[in-house]
């Protein structure tokens, strides 16, 4: 239930609003939904129960989802939420995980809460019966950078294995280089630290490099197995390690534990979140077994932001190696999965997740996806992909496609064209027309006839000489002979052009002089215009600009223009080369001949279309009925991992101090998204 946009954020005031207006609100009404959460930072979901930070009041709240209506699980004051005090401003957490024999989820009896800049580990009993603090927060010795956690085995012993990275600078170890290092920490069960059962101390079982850090952790099903995600101090480099828990280290001299070198299938990029996936069952009943995939946001970071630093990618654990990039549906590595916009702020998979697609022949009823990843994104997107194909989802049955109109100056539509008066191919001997799916993406394209030249635009005249236009030569390397002069000033142009004879260097200077042939006279009406402005003309009269009217090109009648490309979707069969050649041709485009009297400023508008729809929402925040206007900057995300049921992600937004409930099915792709949201604060 959505808070009233109108009510108090207080409680009691809530209740005494109702009281005043209708006298008909209970106190579950009023609680619904609200627990005057301040610093929503992360989240994490155990079996029914989403935990949540409120960082600024030094505690965690708990979302009951198997209440009707969800509600915030109350005090014994069931006019307040339940508050779980925990270490000071908590702002990252973790759960129990666990599999059982055959890979599915189980989760264990704890959730465990850090702040950053903190020493301190939290750990809170995730069972409803329980939730509280079960211990004084662990007191590590040194700042926490990450951790995960491993639940006790089913059947097994009922000790929970938490791992966390510390910064060492001091060296506590004998004999040791004072670099960080991995430590584990046994927890026995909530009943036993209840009974008095003290906490044994941790130990050591991984140590880095100097200058190195821990970014992110996460715990695989194999014995002992868990994978570090590190970074170097420089922020430039960093590793991805498969760390095999071997048994404490008496000190970091000592040989480590063993090993594998993930990081070639990350592309040597650090990586800053880690994911990985419970048993997935696909539809023809084949089995993808757990963690096979270990799933990486990338640290753009490391590369100033570059897009060959960033996007999702994954290893396939089962590979001779264990650290190959996996292969997608295309039966090709990977590619990286971006963000629409922004940086990726979260990442969840989702087993057996059911979502509505909206196709190109219409809307089929919810399909099952074996495993979904849905990614957020600091612009306010929302990105679902097919976690189990490893790429985008594309709900476009179309091909590539470019459409060719003409249009004048003001880009009213003057025609549609039918004729051949624009090509559009990556056929590099321009024979055929052919458009390789994956590698064209959407654009818009002009070619303007008598276009503008750029760096040659509003020139001033010398009131002197009227016949002399001279110009940088460095800005006039695209005039030439036969090129036009148009006289004009800021609200107006001359309708007669006058033509360039001659573009000759001025000696003693860095100017270039536009020679006017001895036949040209300048028109009386338009003499007393103070600038001009050189357009393309002569046997190149079209200028070719990008969709912002970026400048590309000017030889482009008869002559081919190469856009570079490259694949960033594997259709199905895209390891046949015969289909799609690797590296794809690049985009080529030209005007190969002028089919009418054209006029200054008309333009062929050639619209490229990918043939590729990806499954991206946002919110609709613009609605003052959806109650979400401060959700704008997302940040973690959670789902359950058990599969089988109507499936919601929760994604935590530090911008709003809320939860956003998600229900995947009544998504609608590409638009902006408020029925299927349910924001709980």
């Amino acid at each position: 239930m959505k808070r009233s946009a109108l009510a108090p954020r207080g409680t009691l005031a809530a209740l005494l609003t109702c009281a005043a207006v209708s006298g008909a609100c209970s106190d579950t009404e009023v609680r619904t939904g609200v627990a005057g959460l301040s610093g929503t930072y992360d989240l994490t979901l155990v079996n029914d129960l989403v935990f949540v930070t409120s960082s600024d009041r030094d505690e965690l709240r708990v979302l009951d989802l198997s209440a009707n209506p969800m509600q915030f699980i109350p005090a014994p004051n069931p006019l307040e939420a339940l508050s779980i005090p925990v270490l000071e401003r908590p702002d990252a957490l973790t759960r129990d995980v666990g599999y059982d024999d055959a890979g599915a989820d189980v989760p264990g009896p704890y959730v465990y809460a850090r702040s950053s800049g903190s020493s301190k580990i939290s750990v809170v009993a995730a069972d409803r019966q329980r939730l509280v603090q079960v211990t004084e927060p662990l007191e590590t010795g040194s700042l926490v950078t990450a951790f995960a956690a491993r639940a006790p085995t089913p059947g097994g012993s009922a000790t929970s294995t938490l791992y966390y990275a510390i910064q060492d600078p001091d060296g506590a170890f004998e004999a040791d280089t004072g670099g960080a290092r991995v430590m584990r920490q046994e927890l026995p069960g909530p009943e036993a630290l209840e009974a008095g059962t003290a906490v044994p101390p941790a130990a050591p079982v991984f140590c880095l490099q100097p200058g190195e850090s821990v970014q992110a952790m996460v715990v695989l099903k194999g014995a002992g197995e868990l994978v570090v995600a590190t970074r170097q101090s420089s922020g430039r480099s960093g590793r991805t390690l498969l760390v095999t828990d071997a048994g404490p280290l008496a000190s970091c001299l000592q040989p480590t534990a063993p090993t594998v070198d993930m990081s070639p299938g990350f592309g040597n990029v650090p990586v800053r979140q880690l994911a990985t996936h419970p048993r997935v069952r696909f539809p023809d009943d084949s089995i993808v077994p757990a963690n096979r995939y270990v799933f990486g946001i990338r640290d753009e970071a490391a590369c100033g932001g570059g897009r060959e630093c960033s996007g999702v990618v994954a290893v396939d654990t089962t590979t001779p190696t264990r650290a190959e990039r996996a292969l997608d549906a295309g039966g090709a590595p990977m590619l990286p999965i971006f963000a629409s916009g922004g940086l990726p702020t979260g990442l969840a998979l989702i087993p057996d997740a059911r979502l509505q697609f909206r196709l190109d022949e219409g809307t089929p009823p919810p399909a099952l996806v074996p495993l979904l990843g849905l990614m957020p994104s600091s612009n306010g997107d929302i990105t679902l992909f097919s976690a189990s194909d490893l790429r985008q989802f594309d709900l476009s049955s179309a091909t590539p496609t470019a459409t060719v109109e003409l249009r004048n100056r003001n880009e009213a539509l003057l025609a549609q064209q039918t004729a051949n008066l624009v090509e559009v191919t990556q056929d590099p001997s321009l024979q055929s027309t052919v458009l390789y799916e994956g590698s064209v993406s959407s654009g818009v394209f002009r070619f303007v006839y008598q276009g503008a030249l750029q760096g040659l635009v509003g020139l001033a005249r010398s009131p002197e000489d009227p016949r002399l236009f001279e110009a940088e030569a460095s800005a006039a390397t695209l005039a030439r002979a036969g090129d036009l002069i148009i006289l004009d000033s800021a609200d107006a142009e001359c309708a007669t052009a006058l033509t360039v004879a001659a573009v000759t260097p001025v000696p003693g200077t860095t100017r270039v002089r536009f020679t006017l042939g001895d036949t040209e006279q300048i028109p009386e009406e338009c003499a007393g215009l103070g600038s001009f402005t050189v357009r393309a003309g002569g046997d190149q009269p079209f200028v070719l600009q990008d969709a912002g009217g970026g400048f590309l090109s000017r030889d482009v009648l008869v002559t081919a223009y190469a856009i570079a490309t490259e694949y960033f979707y594997h259709p199905i069969g895209f390891s046949d080369v015969s289909k799609f050649p690797q590296p794809p041709p690049p985009l080529l485009m030209r005007v190969t001949s002028v089919a009418r009297e054209l006029v200054r400023g008309d333009r062929y508008v050639v619209t490229v279309s990918s043939g590729i729809r990806n499954y991206i929402f946002d919110l609709d925040v613009e609605d003052p009925n959806a109650g979400l206007g401060l959700y704008t900057l997302p940040g973690a995300v959670a789902a359950s991992q058990a599969g089988g049921q109507t499936l919601r992600a929760y994604i935590a937004y530090p911008s709003a101090d809320g939860i956003l409930q998600v229900s995947l099915e009544g998504v609608v792709d590409n638009v902006s998204n408020s029925l299927p949201l349910t924001p709980f604060e």
